[in-house]
């Protein structure tokens, strides 16, 4: 044994300085301010839409610039956009100049007080339409407006849908473009499954009769033609952006400009990327400049959240985009403050600019390495941030202090409020309060985890506070005898002959979840459940237990979001149609998630959201569980001015490197 250490720490020594005055030598005398980190893994592809871990996506932060960002407090704060505002424009149609003098002649009678209790701040005339500038979205004054003028000869617009596949969009739009045609299109908008809306001043038989005639004389099959709506105007909420042109450009020095933003959202939507801000961007009518540094954002329905799909969405320059390749073998040129460049060996991030005589730090990142590499490269200073990943043993070093990064996702359980035994809200009730989450970070994560909340993003400027998860198994067992279940002599809970017992899913595959689900089942086996832990294939659980709810539970993973909209998951009109998998439907919830998605005021969402979240902690549709607890190793000797990690305050890259001084950033070399 001691013939094995006499000559094995030499090798290990030998290698470990190898490695160590490998790094330094990548580090050259020019490059005299550099943090070094590992990766958690390989070098990222850098696509800027498609982050593959939290390291990954906070490089691409360094790199590219939002028109909206969040400061390190969750609030709203300028990227690309010094500041933004909505208002709404209404439009309405006249058949000849006459008639719409009339109109205009019609509001003009109103008293200025009236329309200033409108929210209406200017009326103005386009060929045959009068547009309505409306200066809030949803302004009260809109249908009072639209009142005053019922009494002219206002063009009803007709809203159809057509049912057409994807090879009929250009025969659309050259029916929409056709010069017996083109005045009463007034909007035309395709959904990404080739589904088009058509707003017409036409009446509905005779737009049908020519849309009939057009697609089958261009060789199209004639889609089902729905009759969506007929109003006297058509309302789109505008959000104009102000850009800061001369803080942020392109490495070129070129602007960014409207035509690069409205390149990024259609090359982002026709690609298919996932993009937290998928579902705002579906809704955008047009992109077009207002002025000199004015972008001005068209949506075709009413929907404030549509402002959260901006937050940290990346633009790329229009000129790279129209020559973007599939592959990404250099990463795409941002407007953020570094830019990054990459050997086989080395990725390497510099600041693109800095004041004259301040010193150019860069950050070096390498890929993973051994842990005892990575340990005795921070014994010799050589490395001074490192991503654990999966290196467990990485977390046990004392020289380095982990910092939170801002959690992503959440497992929870999602109950079927159909099913026989978990259709009950006391069951529901006595289930989370029978269940130690605690318990499952301690013994069933080795505390990788954090506690998830219900429905927001921890850490937002809208998201409550977190609500107390009480574990209270007597009171558990209190609610459930109430309800009737009551226990036999071997334990199990009973009522009129039936036994609480429900199939709980978990995908095939996931050693974790299922860990995690026989946990659950144990703990719940104290109230007297039997609980089965069933696996099915990730790929069957959708469209064969949770679309046709055929399911009692699940255990689920969701993303956090930014939006603050959560209809989707949980409004009773998504059951069919949506992701509301639980079949949970509560009209007072439902009224709450509306006015929460179509809210544009960012001050008044906490409040809306609280309420929402109140709501839904009284119907127990889910049970939250987990959050994912990523973390950032920062070496406490090079940052003594960061601080303790702080649970409540996650850690960036971008924050460490504002936060780094020039004398924390001094290299030195091994054993210095």
């Amino acid at each position: 044994m001691n013939r094995a250490l006499i000559f094995g720490i030499p090798l290990v020594a030998l290698g470990v300085a190898s490695w160590a005055a490998w790094q330094i030598q990548r580090l050259s005398p020019e490059r005299s301010e550099a943090i070094i980190m590992m990766l958690p893994g390989d070098f990222p592809d850098l696509n800027p839409f498609f982050p593959r871990s939290e390291a990954e996506r906070q490089i691409l932060d360094l790199i590219h610039e939002p028109m909206i960002r969040l400061d390190s407090q969750g609030r709203l704060a300028p990227g690309l956009a010094k500041s933004w505002s909505w208002h709404q424009r209404v439009t309405c149609w006249f058949s000849t100049q006459d008639a719409l003098h009339s109109a205009q002649r019609r509001l003009a009678e109103v008293p200025p007080e009236t329309r200033q209790s409108w929210n209406l701040d200017e009326v103005t005339t386009q060929g045959l339409s009068l547009l309505l500038h409306f200066s809030k979205p949803g302004a009260p004054g809109t249908d009072a407006a639209l009142q005053t003028l019922a009494s002219e000869s206002v063009l009803p617009l007709t809203f159809i849908r057509l049912d057409s596949p994807p090879s009929a969009r250009l025969s659309l739009e050259k029916f929409a473009k056709s010069p017996e045609h083109a005045a009463s299109s007034v909007r035309l908008w395709f959904d990404e499954d080739g589904a088009c809306e058509l707003v017409t001043t036409r009446p509905l038989h005779l737009v049908r009769e020519e849309l009939t005639t057009w697609l089958r004389q261009n060789g199209q099959t004639v889609p089902s033609i729905t009759p969506m709506a007929e109003v006297a105007g058509l309302l789109e909420p505008v959000l104009d952006f102000k850009l800061n042109s001369t803080q942020h450009t392109w490495p070129d020095g070129s602007p960014v400009t409207a035509a690069d933003i409205r390149a990024t959202v259609s090359h982002v939507m026709q690609r298919g990327y996932p993009v937290p801000g998928r579902e705002g961007f579906r809704h955008i009518q047009d992109i077009t400049v207002q002025g000199s540094s004015t972008v001005r954002v068209t949506y075709r329905r009413s929907y404030g959240a549509a402002l959260a799909s901006w937050i940290h969405f990346p633009i790329l320059p229009e000129s790279w985009l129209k020559k973007a390749p599939e592959d990404l073998e250099e990463p795409p040129p941002g407007a953020g403050q570094w830019q990054a460049s990459r050997t086989p060996s080395l990725l390497t991030l510099t600041p693109r600019a800095a004041p004259e005589g301040t010193p150019q730090h860069s950050l070096h990142a390498i890929t993973a390495t051994s842990s005892l590499q990575a340990r005795v490269a921070l014994a010799t200073g050589t490395l001074d941030v490192a991503w654990p990943g999966d290196n467990s043993e990485l977390l046990e070093e004392t020289s380095l202090d982990f910092h939170p990064t801002q959690p992503r996702n959440r497992l929870l359980v999602l109950w079927n409020l159909r099913s026989s035994r978990l259709s009950e809200l006391p069951v529901r009730e006595a289930l989370s309060l029978g269940l130690d989450r605690q318990s499952l970070l301690a013994n069933g994560l080795d505390g990788q985890a954090r506690l998830a909340e219900p429905l927001f993003m921890p850490g937002l400027w809208y998201a409550p506070k977190g609500n107390s998860q009480i574990f209270d198994l007597e009171l558990a067992r209190q609610k459930l005898e109430t309800a009737g279940w009551l226990r036999d002599v071997s334990g199990i809970a009973k009522k009129g002959g039936q036994t609480l017992d429900f199939k709980l899913l978990v995908t095939t595959g996931n050693e974790q979840r299922t860990r995690l689900a026989h946990l659950l089942a144990d703990q719940w086996s104290q109230l007297g459940a039997r609980v089965t832990v069933t696996s099915v294939a990730s790929e069957a659980l959708v469209p064969e237990h949770l679309a046709p709810g055929k399911f009692d539970a699940v255990l689920l993973g969701l993303d956090y979001e930014l939006a603050w909209d959560q209809t989707a998951f949980w409004h009773s009109g998504q059951i069919q149609a949506g992701l509301n998998f639980s079949r949970l439907a509560d009209p007072q919830l439902d009224l709450l998630l509306e006015s929460l998605a179509s809210e544009y005021d960012t001050r008044q969402i906490p409040a809306r959201a609280r309420a929402v979240q109140d709501r839904f902690l009284t119907q127990q549709p889910a049970l939250p569980l987990i959050g994912d607890l990523q973390q950032i190793g920062v070496r406490k000797a090079r940052f003594p001015q960061l601080g303790a990690p702080d649970s409540h305050r996650p850690l960036t890259l971008r924050t460490l490197l504002q936060t780094a001084s020039p004398q924390s950033l001094q290299m030195r070399v091994p054993n210095e």
